[in-house]
């Protein structure tokens, strides 16, 4: 699918931001999903994704119940950043 070769061609650049592109894909992602679903339905679907990706990588934090939207992505930014590069990555893959 498209999303995912968008994802995955920002992902491939250079390791050592990994956290703010990751952060980057989310903002877009999210602009396009509350236009469909709503802001409520894009928190659903956020900590959906993460408590399903908290499976194979439990150091991603968890999304707080009513998160604020200038601070949506703080949690998964600082859980990315606390990991090596290539792991940080691996957890951002849409094959996840």
């Amino acid at each position: 699918m498209l999303r995912h070769q968008i994802i995955k061609d920002l992902l491939a650049q250079p390791t050592e931001k990994v956290a703010d592109r990751a952060i980057h894909a989310w903002e877009r992602m999210a602009i396009q999903i509350i236009s469909i679903v709503g802001e409520d339905g894009f928190n659903s679907l956020y900590a959906r994704s993460l408590f399903l990706s908290q499976a194979k990588f439990p150091w991603l934090a968890a999304s707080p119940l009513a998160p604020q939207i200038d601070h949506r992505f703080a949690g998964l930014k600082v859980s990315l950043e606390g990991q090596a590069p290539a792991q940080a990555s691996e957890a951002m893959s849409p094959e996840v």
